[in-house]
């Protein structure tokens, strides 16, 4: 009997630890969920981490590539105000040659004022020889002065004044640039018994003794 009542005590002590093992592979399996429940909760936090990075990186990317063309258009904004400047400069420096062909043609209008000096004594050089065409150069003579007068009236001519005598002294032959005085029409104030005589070399006049023999130049 007492075997019968130990083996039954067995099975009862036997049935009361099995419902032990039961709470605790319950207690592993929750044990085991909740620890997979973490690490998928730690990897979705890593993954959301990893995307959160890219997703700075990203922008932190874009906000510099943003960065670089904006700095880009800035640096071909000044490049292009600078070609622009560069190309007015150069237009207002190939502009300001235009005056050139004033002064290139500066020397025409000089040459045509040299040339009109060159010609311009040309007048004078007829005038004086016009002037000095009148008196005939070909027929002096040397006479007294009351004879000066009849000769110049024999050829058909007649005795100069000391003012054509002077203006003919001017422009006169330099063959008749010496020291002979010529007679004038002229008297002297001073004294009747003097004529006035000039000298063509200098121009000057002289009150001569009239009975003098100087040269006699008369004028048409």
């Amino acid at each position: 009997m007492a075997t019968k009542k130990s083996s039954s005590a067995a099975k009862k002590k036997a049935a009361a630890k099995k419902p032990a093992a039961k709470k605790n592979s319950v207690k592993k399996q929750s044990v085991r969920e909740e620890s997979g429940s973490l690490f998928a909760s730690d990897e979705s936090a890593h993954t959301s981490l990893q995307s959160a990075v890219k997703s700075t990186s990203e922008t932190s990317e874009k906000s510099e590539t943003g960065n670089g063309v904006y700095l880009f258009l800035v640096l071909a904004g000044v490049v292009a105000i600078g070609y622009l400047g560069y190309a007015k400069y150069s237009a207002k420096k190939n502009q300001t040659p235009v005056a050139g062909p004033a002064k290139v043609e500066a020397p025409k209008v000089e040459e045509k004022k040299t040339e009109a000096i060159t010609e311009a004594p040309t007048a004078p050089e007829e005038a004086a020889k016009a002037a000095t065409s009148n008196f005939l150069v070909d027929k002096i003579e040397k006479k007294v002065w009351s004879d000066a007068s009849s000769y110049c009236k024999g050829i058909g001519a007649n005795l100069p004044s000391k003012g054509e005598l002077a203006d003919f002294a001017k422009n006169a032959p330099k063959e008749l640039k010496n020291d002979d005085k010529y007679w004038s029409g002229n008297e002297s104030v001073k004294s009747k018994s003097k004529a006035i005589a000039v000298k063509l070399e200098t121009g000057a006049n002289f009150a001569e003794p009239k009975t003098n023999k100087n040269k006699v130049l008369c004028k048409n």
